[in-house]
Order: C-alpha cells, then structure tokens, then sequence
C-alpha cells in the first residue's frame, strides 16, 4: 500500500503524488472502498482517483535510480515495436503504453521515431499517430526519469544522451 506524498507512475497520466487516501462521497465511486486520490506531477488541473486494492494494476511505483541508470545504459537494446500490421500500429502503440512500463515506452520511442526520420530521409511526411504517440511515451518516460534521478524534466534527454551506452 502507498502512502500520501508517495509518487506512483499511473497508466495513462504518468507521475502522480498521492494526496489522500480514504472513501470517497461521489455517485460514481463504490462508497466501501477506499481510494487513492492523484495529482498529476505535469498536470496542473487533474485529479485522479483509483482504487487502494489496484487489482488492475494502475498504478506501480517508480523504478529505483539503480533501474533508472540500468535502463538508461541499455537503450540500445531495447527492441522497437515489430509492427507488421500498418493498421494495427496505434493499438500496439497503445497497448505498450498503457502497460505503464518504462522499457515499453522506449520501445514506443524508438519505433514512432525511426518511423519518423526514415519517412524524412524519404521525403515524405511525418505521420501523426508516429508523432502522437512519441509525445506521450517521450512525457511518461522523462516524467519518471527527473522524479528518480531528481533532476528537471527539460534535462532529462541531455541526461540519457550523456549516459547511453555506445
């Protein structure tokens, strides 16, 4: 069980800090349990609530600056995403996303953008679901990495640059 003021990677809004743990009085919400009540880290207007049991997993915690270093020095060996099926791309975009897993959101990286600058290299444009989904994952991922490494979330791609493995 999490703790208020614990960060928690969320599935589909990234970094969250827990703010109150406890029932909720809304319509909407089963009045037995209890719930986590989430702000988003970048999100200055939302608030979240989901269940304390989590039996959906949407909500893990975040990975140690050991596994945030590790990771790190093996992006190059994280295989993009096999997309066989051009009209299945985005479900296996999302898929991947809402596993809540850093290792799959560089994969979803690494494919929306070589996907990206082979259609450059070409000439051709970029395509919107590549570039949508390079964005999320991109903001999920650096999300994590400047909570754990505790730095600004706009030095987070210098950072992996600097500490990539060749």
């Amino acid at each position: 069980m999490f703790k208020i003021g614990d960060y928690v990677a969320h599935y589909k809004e990234g970094v969250c800090e827990i703010m109150s743990i406890g029932r909720l009085d809304m319509s909407c919400s089963d009045r037995e349990k209890e719930y986590y009540t989430l702000k988003p880290l970048y999100d200055a207007g939302g608030t979240l609530y989901t269940p304390v049991e989590n039996q959906k997993g949407q909500i893990r915690t975040l990975i140690t600056i050991e596994e945030a270093d590790r990771l790190i020095a093996e992006i190059t060996e994280i295989a993009e995403l096999g997309v066989s099926d051009e009209k299945k791309r985005e479900a296996l975009y999302r898929e991947a996303l809402f596993k809540n897993q850093c290792r799959e959101w560089i994969a979803v990286i690494k494919t929306s953008y070589g996907r990206k600058m082979r259609r450059i290299s070409l000439g051709k444009k970029t395509i919107h679901v590549d570039d949508k989904y390079l964005n999320i994952a991109e903001q999920f991922l650096y999300g994590e990495l400047a909570v754990v490494l505790n730095i600004p979330k706009t030095e987070v791609r210098d950072y992996i640059m600097k500490n990539i493995k060749k």
